[in-house]
Order: structure tokens, then C-alpha cells, then sequence
């Protein structure tokens, strides 16, 4: 044991006294690996090489800027950058997907989803980090300097300007079922915070202050069996179900270069309304109905075009309702308004209540600095007659028999803070999405895991209904109860899920996040005054 620290010691020396370009190398292969611990892949140990690694690269910064804080300051943002380009560009990959859906208009565009994207996103953690090299010391203390800053960069990227909090780092945890439960405590930034403290710990095993490396230790064993205890005891209380209730996803794997053809106009809402009809042949309809079609499922104005809602009523039968996505339309002193909409229409082919999307896709559903992106060709993907407009307000939608929901509207379901106020818990998530854009890619399992995870935040069953992209059926604790696998034709009944207590997430939000941030701040300020060490 003594021997393999002694060689990791002596490897470790080396990898410090890198420079330049093999450093930069090396710290982008670091976030290259560090992206597979996420959906799909779920190789989550590997971070426990890739983020010493990070922590090795920036020890041999200080060593050699000592007395330098400028140069250290950005020699910290290069390497950190480095390993972000290399982090986001696999993460990320996916989006560039969608630029080939109309090749012919928008190929030329997939650089910015395969090297701007995923270097401004990586500008905020080295932006972070090197601030923190300011503060970098010699002992466990710059562990937790270094935990501290990737869990506030990971907060800054999900409510910076439009925010984007895809794969933060607690969806690390997102592959696995007991792990997973530690959500509904912490939510997604603090469960963050869990993973880079854990998975930072071998870079105590060769620091040479036992005591300290101990308590760090003995810190990560008691964390990690409270996060597997704590999961265990909340996986083993009974999923109950709703009486007197069904669910049926409709999923139409509509092609999306096909979607908004003009030719294809009238072809849609036969189709859905045929594969919703089969699939209620083989149902009995004795019982409530709650009918799901994905995201702006038609190319048309659902609420304004002829026959339409006659046609749906037609259909359904009594005791059914359908909750569909749809683009809408508002007057307005300043012209047409449109928005991508959930419309919940009865069997009698009546609109019931909408949601109108808050968390617009920007270069989807709008062009933002428009006046200066569409002067050098650049356009959004969706072809909607103008941007969209948002709406107000996350919301919840009420039913009969006291049974409400929450739309959450594609990406929508990547952010913790569509969480509404406990007073307004809703009984269903309902995720209206179309991954048909991403093709054979990670985006949509990615897209589905993060969904999940708001489930387990909340307490509350998510039903989610693609176009393509993994429809599903999710509990209060996450478990996939029912799908429709990705680019397959298909639907699913099922019971509905009942609603857990409201969870510590419900009750306080991200505040127990900043409260860990707080104590492990005020434990470095404590450490810096009775331990100083060395920084130059």
C-alpha cells in the first residue's frame, strides 16, 4: 500500500510539472472522460480520476506562478478551460443534430454547437477557477476551495442570462436509482456539491497531512452511506395508485424533417387521431382517461383551424380528456403573437385550459440579439411564422375529481426552478416534448433523465409524451414505469401514480445548497486562521 502511494506520489510529480500544451492536452482529456459519468453512459467512478486530475493540473500551476497571481490567475482559466471545452464538446455534441434536420439551411451553423457552445459554457467555471487560484493553498483546504467553486459555477450556468443547467454535476447521480433519491433532499445544485466532494477525495491520499486527509476521508465514508441509506429507506415505502384513473402516451415518431412540410398539413391529426383510437380499443374505458400527444404536435393552429377540435371531440370518448401540445396565437397592438402551448381539450372538443411555455429554446423558438444574428444569416430552427413569444408563469392545471397538473414543455424539465410553491403542488408532471431533432444521439436520454429527476425534486409522477425521444411513465422516486423507446412508433397505458409527501426540496428549495456552501465557506476562513499555509 505504502509503495503504490509512493509511485502515485511520484506520477503525480510529474503530471505537475507539466506545461503548456501537454497540460492543456491532458486537461482536455480529463473532460472528455469526465462527461461519459453522465446519462447515457453513467460511468460515474471515472470521476473520481478526472477530477483530481483537474486539482493535480492546478497544483502544478501554483508551483510554477509562485509569487505571480496575475499569471496564475490565467494559467488557472486556461487549463480549466481546457478541460470544460472538453467536457461540454462531448456533453454536448448532440445539439449539432439538429442543424441537419435542413441541412441545405442550416449545416453551416453546426460550428456553433461543436466549438462556440461548449466554449462559452466553459468560460464560466475557468472564469470561477481562476478566481479561486487566488486562494489556492497547499493542504485539504484547496479541495474544498475547489468544490466550493465548481457547485457556485454549476448554479451561475443554470441562472446566467437564459441559464442552461444540462448536465450539471449531480446528474452524475441521475443513472442511478438509490442514489438518485438524494434529490428530493438537496435538489440538483446540492447534490452537485455531493459529487465533486466525493469523487475530489483521492487527491488526499498522496497529500502527506494525514490528520486532515483522514477527517476527509472519514467525511466522504459517512456522506456516501447517508446518501445510500437514505435512498434505500426511500425506495422501500409502497407506490400507490390513483383510483379510477389511467394514463395513455401517444407517441407518433413523427420524422421532423417532415413535420412542417405544407404538404403534411392535413395528414397529422388523422394520424394521431387513428393510432389514438387502436390504442383505445385495447383499453377499458370504464374508468377516467387522461390522453397525452407531445409537443406542438400539428403544423397548424390547433385552436383556429377548421374542425379540428370537432374532429379530437369526435374521437374521444366519454370520460377521456387530452392534454396536447399546440402553437397558438394572440392579437396584439404590435401584431400576431404565438406561443408554444399545452391545451387540455374534453370529449366534447372543447379547450379546457392552456399553458402557454416560459423557458424559450434560444436559436429554436427565438433569435435573441436578433437585429445583429439575422444581419449574418443566422435564423432560429423552428419555422413558426415569427419568434415566440413566453409566457407569464409556470402554473398548475386543475382537472376533475381534484387531480391537477404541471406542463413543463420540453427543456423546461431541465430546470429546478419551474418548482412551484407547496401551497400549488400539483398531483401529475407532464413533460410535452419532441426529441425528433437529436436523432440516434445522447440528447434525449439526457433530456429524459433530467426530466426524471424533477420527479424525484418534487415527490410528484412526471407522464412525459414525445414525438420521439422516450415517452414514459416516471413515479414519485423516478422508476421508468412504462415507455416508448426512442425513434419507435408506439403507446402506453398505465395506472397513474400517487403523489409522496412534499419533499425537503418543496419546503426549501435550494436553500439547504447555500447553507452547505455557508458552512464549508466558513470552515476554509476558520482553517486559513488557525492552519495557515502557504499559497506562493
Amino acid at each position: 500500500m505504502v509503495s503504490a502511494i509512493d509511485k502515485s506520489r511520484t506520477l503525480i510529480s510529474s503530471l505537475r510539472e507539466l506545461s503548456g500544451w501537454r497540460r492543456g492536452l491532458l486537461a482536455f482529456t480529463g473532460g472528455i472522460a469526465s462527461a461519459f459519468a453522465f446519462p447515457p453512459y453513467g460511468a460515474f467512478p471515472i470521476l473520481w480520476v478526472a477530477l483530481p486530475l483537474l486539482i493535480i493540473l492546478l497544483d502544478g500551476v501554483t508551483d510554477q506562478t509562485v509569487g505571480q497571481r496575475k499569471a496564475r490567475f490565467f494559467a488557472f482559466f486556461r487549463v480549466s478551460w481546457a478541460f470544460f471545452f472538453g467536457f461540454f464538446l462531448i456533453g454536448l455534441f448532440w445539439i449539432a443534430e439538429a442543424f441537419l434536420v435542413d441541412a441545405k439551411s442550416y449545416a453551416w451553423m453546426i460550428p456553433f454547437a461543436l466549438v462556440i457552445l461548449p466554449g462559452g459554457l466553459a468560460l464560466i467555471p475557468s472564469l470561477v477557477l481562476g478566481g479561486a487560484s487566488l486562494f489556492w493553498t497547499r493542504g485539504v483546504s484547496r479541495i474544498l476551495l475547489f468544490v466550493v467553486a465548481l457547485a457556485l459555477s454549476n448554479w451561475l450556468r443554470g441562472h446566467m442570462l437564459t441559464g442552461f443547467p444540462w448536465n450539471v454535476w449531480g446528474y452524475a447521480f441521475a443513472e442511478n436509482l438509490t442514489l438518485m433519491q438524494s434529490f428530493s433532499a438537496l435538489g440538483i445544485y446540492g447534490v452537485g456539491f455531493l459529487v465533486l466532494f466525493l469523487f475530489s477525495m483521492p487527491v488526499v491520499l498522496i497529500d502527506r497531512r494525514r490528520k486532515a486527509a483522514a477527517a476527509y476521508i472519514s467525511a466522504c465514508v459517512l456522506v456516501w452511506a447517508s446518501v445510500v441509506a437514505y435512498g434505500t429507506n426511500r425506495l422501500q415505502a409502497p407506490q400507490q395508485a390513483v383510483e379510477g384513473l389511467q394514463v395513455l402516451v401517444i407517441q407518433p415518431n413523427v420524422p421532423q424533417a417532415d413535420k412542417w412540410k405544407p404538404e403534411n398539413r392535413q395528414r397529422l391529426l388523422p394520424l394521431y387521431l387513428q393510432q389514438t383510437q387502436q390504442a383505445l380499443s385495447e383499453l377499458k374505458l370504464d374508468t377516467e382517461t387522461l390522453i397525452f400527444w407531445p409537443e406542438s404536435a400539428f403544423p397548424f393552429l390547433l385552436d383556429e383551424e377548421p374542425g379540428a377540435l370537432d374532429a379530437i371531440g369526435a374521437t374521444l370518448p366519454q370520460n377521456t380528456m387530452l392534454i396536447t401540445g399546440g402553437i397558438r396565437r394572440e392579437l396584439s397592438e404590435n401584431g400576431n403573437l404565438f406561443f408554444n402551448s399545452t391545451f387540455v381539450v374534453s370529449d366534447e372538443g372543447a379547450l379546457i385550459d392552456i399553458y402557454d411555455k416560459v423557458r424559450l429554446v434560444p436559436f429554436g423558438e427565438y433569435l435573441p440579439k436578433r437585429w445583429l444574428l439575422q444581419s449574418i444569416g443566422v435564423e432560429r430552427l423552428v419555422p413558426a411564422p415569427a419568434d415566440f413569444t413566453a409566457g407569464t408563469r409556470h402554473k398548475k392545471i386543475d382537472l376533475k375529481n381534484s387531480l391537477s397538473f404541471q406542463p413543463l414543455i420540453c427543456y423546461e424539465a431541465i430546470f429546478p426552478q419551474t418548482v412551484l410553491p407547496e401551497s400549488e403542488r400539483p398531483n401529475l408532471l407532464v413533460n410535452l416534448t419532441n426529441d425528433g431533432w437529436f436523432g440516434e444521439t445522447a440528447g434525449p436520454y439526457q433530456h429524459l433523465a433530467q426530466a426524471r429527476i424533477r420527479a424525484v425534486e418534487q415527490g410528484v409522477p412526471l407522464v412525459r409524451a414525445a414525438n420521439t425521444g422516450i415517452s414514459s411513465l416516471v413515479d414519485s422516486n423516478g422508476r421508468i414505469l412504462a415507455e416508448v423507446v426512442l425513434n419507435k412508433k408506439g403507446s402506453f397505458s398505465s395506472e397513474l401514480p400517487k403523489i409522496l409527501r412534499p419533499t425537503p426540496y418543496v419546503r426549501v428549495g435550494d436553500s439547504i445548497f447555500w447553507g452547505i456552501i455557508l458552512v464549508v465557506v466558513s470552515l476554509l476562513l476558520v482553517m486559513e486562521k488557525l492552519l495557515p499555509t502557504r499559497r506562493d
